[in-house]
């Protein structure tokens, strides 16, 4: 049985990567939480209570993430 972790990020920041020889974008995520029971983020912040992760990818795939948006990342073991 695979253990998956899912972690609920929103996207904080997203900007160019300076002096990059490629067109790259750095997106750069942050952990959700709430202190309301009642909202998803309570349940994420719960088991991921803080996490960040920043990444650079080519510019033309970061035209689909927006700033302020909520994303879900799973991690799982490599077979």
């Amino acid at each position: 049985m695979t253990k998956i972790t899912r972690c609920k990020m929103t996207l904080r920041s997203k900007g160019p990567v300076q002096g990059s020889t490629e067109s790259l974008t750095r997106l750069h995520f942050g952990a959700v939480w709430s202190a309301n029971p009642a909202e998803e983020d309570a349940i994420y912040g719960k088991y991921t209570p803080y996490g960040e992760y920043t990444v650079n990818v080519a510019a033309d795939r970061a035209e689909h993430f927006e700033e302020g948006k909520d994303y879900y990342f799973d991690i799982s073991p490599v077979f």
